[in-house]
């Protein structure tokens, strides 16, 4: 695994996976790096009973389908069966078990080098950083939270509803995940949803077409049309949630995304729980006071007196952050925090080589992106290695009675 390799692949998750086989497809072979003890981990790890929101045939990946008889909606070991079976069908090794400290480019050698928390760094002309937009899990640091003396659980680390049996539960965040998440768990336990701001709430489907295949279609339209469709298909399908805590969202859709990259939820079977009362509504959390949460009594009521619940469980469904400025170092060149989120101009001149997949998730499924820019990440590392071995011949030519180029790439005297 040590020397210098053409293309080393950060991460191998969906997006790992992904570019690693479109790179084979160029004739490269990229070493393939995974923090976790085997492939497909991370999905292996999911809650219990999760299902695909994008649908069988939106959720293939390259040179992957998953097969009809699975359903409509693949479950999650569904998914995991596509992902262990990457590396043999596409020809390539994943390294499990490595955890990528540092990526830090060395201009001096125009050469990446990346660092782990154990055995010796690798060198690369092109790194993919493939470790997904879910990183870095966040937990608000909501005031006392370090005084509370029940449990916090990141949605991420939840497993099953049933281990929660009688328990009392505040779920916070009503994206898919704490939506779903406070749905499963309201079966079995007495579950609050904490609110800070209306969730578009839409089907999965409309007449059997799945969502994605309808935002494929909206991502051509001017985008105020869009937002009129999605509108309408919640006010149709979902319905006014404002009788039972849930006012309808403030603005349009396109404009929340921008703000809280956050996708608009889509299990619709939150709202008939809120209805029946199964699933509590209340506003944004205020803060901690040992066994106590403080709540807004309403999300329309964000700065009122507060109302207390004593929960034996918080689910934080508070989202995630990607992490990667913490990751990569280049000299000279300060990343923004929430990068690649938040762009970051000249990018390809400050960071030659370095390719980032996995981080957008429109509402056409995440899964399909990843599919789609596999394809343009895996063209563009074989066009730069291809530049970048015709300007080594241009030197190698200049300088021929002097030097001649390594195996390698690098090089040498040829004295």
């Amino acid at each position: 695994m040590s020397g210098i390799h053409d293309v080393v692949v950060v991460g191998a998750g969906p997006a790992g996976l992904s570019a690693a086989y479109t790179l084979r497809r160029q004739g490269l072979q990229p070493l393939v790096l995974e923090q976790t003890p085997a492939v497909g981990d991370v999905w292996r790890n999911h809650y219990d009973g999760l299902r695909l929101n994008t649908g069988r045939y939106f959720s293939r990946l390259p040179g992957s389908i998953i097969p009809r008889s699975k359903g409509a909606w693949p479950e999650r070991d569904d998914v995991v069966r596509m992902l262990e079976s990457f590396p043999q069908r596409g020809g390539f090794q994943v390294h499990t078990g490595v955890e990528v400290t540092r990526i830090a480019y060395e201009s001096t050698e125009q050469l990446w080098k990346i660092e782990a928390a154990a055995g010796e760094p690798v060198f690369a002309r092109a790194v993919v950083l493939a470790v997904g937009a879910s990183r870095v899990p966040v937990v608000p640091e909501w005031p006392g939270l370090s005084t509370f003396t029940g449990q916090v659980l990141h949605s991420s680390k939840f497993k099953s509803a049933l281990q929660y049996k009688g328990k009392r539960v505040l779920v916070v965040g009503s994206g898919n995940s704490g939506a779903e998440i406070a749905s499963r768990l309201s079966q079995h336990a007495e579950v609050v949803l904490s609110v800070r701001t209306p969730p578009y709430i839409l089907p999965k489907s409309v007449y059997g077409i799945p969502l994605p295949a309808i935002g494929v279609v909206l991502r051509r339209l001017p985008r105020a049309l869009g937002d009129r469709v999605l509108a309408f298909l919640q006010r149709r399908f979902v319905g006014d949630l404002s009788p039972y805590g849930v006012p309808l969202p403030i603005g349009s859709l396109s404009e929340q995304f921008s703000k809280t990259h956050v996708t608009p939820t889509l299990y619709t079977p939150i709202a008939a729980d809120i209805r029946a009362g199964r699933v509590k509504v209340v506003g944004s959390v205020k803060r901690f006071e040992q066994d106590t949460v403080h709540v807004a009594p309403s999300v329309t009521a964000p700065n009122g007196p507060t109302v207390t619940f004593k929960p034996d469980l918080i689910v934080a469904a508070t989202g995630f952050r990607p992490g990667l400025a913490d990751l990569v170092q280049v000299p000279g060149v300060t990343l923004p925090t929430d990068w690649p989120r938040s762009g970051f101009t000249g990018a390809q001149v400050a960071l030659p080589g370095l390719h980032v997949i996995g981080q957008v998730n429109p509402l056409s499924g995440q899964l399909r992106e990843i599919r789609l820019e596999a394809y343009r990440v895996a063209r563009s590392v074989k066009r730069q290695l291809k530049s970048r071995g015709a300007s080594k011949e241009e030197a190698f030519v200049s300088r021929a009675d002097t030097m001649s180029i390594t195996a390698d790439g690098r090089e040498r005297s040829a004295s």
